[in-house]
């Protein structure tokens, strides 16, 4: 459940506003006051219209006189108009024979895949009772299957002079290829883990499905397997192995702090030794809380940590790589590597840029697609990062 700072001063003035809330004594035969109570609710949200969340307000005994409650409603992950029509200052009356009542709140239901989110119905005031219980969530749970996304966006071309397509993978059968593909699951660990970046997400294939002729990789905030969050990761080792060529990769990024999507290679036989002395190639990499840049990075050297060269391209006019699909690539040649998005190129490493350090981009790689959450570079997660997130891949197509 979300608290935010905000809601708990209201709720700790509406405390010390409490004796306000009664009337008459309790004094000298005086049948005291009854006591006010709502109750919290889980319900799913529904796939057309609008669904009808009722909360119980319960009096604790019979009154002897009318008693009335005034409620409104607060926003947590559920934001009003979006997720549910939101109320201010209305009120209900208990008569002298009631103890029950309902406070209806209509949620928006919709067939869009999204998060369990909650909204705050909060007891604002009372005449003739004592109110026990201020707030009540109410949580509405996802019951939908479907992600809202459209294809616009850029698109590669499908050839390029001096170049065949060598391998691609448009994404369209509905399962994952498992001829070109592996799942890697887990945490990391015993061996690494957090995968070396002190990671929070747990990988397992539940998170990778298809829709609409793309791949979808869902990080989900879940607790399992000793994690918080969950996501997926692929990659093609002792399957499809490249060494040289173009590859391009169309998507549409996720967003919010702590989330971390990256397209990258690493090398199938560790030529020089262990990380980073055989390399990796970071074909994008983004962190969440820059929606609008991407990087572009070599590891190198002689370890234990790794000498980089990294630059970044950043969408103009203030837009997002989540707004919709951009191409990401590489040119891949001996001794040299280049960085595009969009058909835009920002970035070239010669061998000569490493200096006097092993140059170790001349070998066979493999290609990793995963979505992280948490680690050392885009830092955790905080309350305004939304999930689930969606890495969304319409293609990758390597030519040589």
């Amino acid at each position: 459940m979300k608290t935010t700072k905000n809601l708990r001063i209201v709720m700790l003035v509406l405390l010390i506003a409490a004796v306000g809330c009664k009337k008459g004594g309790g004094g000298g035969g005086t049948k005291p006051n009854p006591v006010v109570s709502i109750n919290s609710l889980t319900q799913a949200e529904g796939n057309a219209g609008t669904t009808a969340f009722g909360f119980v307000v319960k009096l604790s005994s019979t009154p002897s006189q009318p008693v009335t409650v005034t409620y409104s409603t607060l926003e947590g992950g559920a934001k009003a108009g979006d997720d549910f029509a939101a109320v201010t200052n209305q009120a209900i009356t208990f008569q002298a024979n009631e103890t029950e009542k309902s406070i209806i709140v209509n949620v928006v239901a919709d067939e869009t895949r999204e998060g369990d989110d909650d909204f705050t119905v909060m007891l604002t005031g009372a005449t003739n009772a004592t109110i026990q219980q201020f707030t009540a969530i109410g949580t509405i749970t996802n019951d939908d299957l479907r992600v809202t996304f459209t294809n616009t966006g850029y698109d590669a071309p499908a050839s390029y002079p001096g170049y065949t397509i060598w391998w691609q993978d448009e994404f369209n059968t509905g399962t994952l290829n498992t001829s070109s593909w592996t799942f890697e699951n887990g945490d990391g660990c015993p061996n690494v883990c957090g995968w070396g970046n002190n990671e929070l997400e747990y990988y397992k294939p539940e998170n990778l499905f298809f829709q609409d002729g793309k791949m979808l990789i869902e990080a989900k905030k879940e607790s399992f397997g000793g994690k918080n969050y969950t996501s997926s990761k692929i990659l093609t080792r002792d399957k499809k192995v490249f060494k040289f060529g173009r590859i391009d990769i169309r998507a549409k990024l996720p967003k919010g702090k702590g989330i971390w999507p990256a397209f990258w290679l690493l090398p199938q036989s560790n030529v020089f030794g262990g990380w980073p002395r055989s390399g990796e190639i970071d074909l994008m990499e983004m962190i969440g809380h820059e929606p609008g840049r991407t990087y572009a990075t070599l590891h190198f050297g002689p370890g234990p940590g790794s000498t980089q060269i990294s630059r970044n391209f950043t969408l103009a006019g203030g837009a997002a790589f989540y707004d919709e699909f951009h191409v990401f690539s590489i040119e891949w040649k001996q001794d040299q590597i280049k960085w595009f998005v969009d058909g835009n190129l920002f970035s070239t490493v010669n061998k000569s840029d490493l200096g006097a350090a092993n140059y170790p981009f001349n070998e066979d790689f493999f290609f990793i697609i995963n979505l992280a959450v948490g680690g050392n570079w885009p830092g955790s997660p905080d309350a305004n990062t939304y999930f689930p997130q969606w890495l969304i891949v319409d293609y990758i197509r390597v030519y040589q």
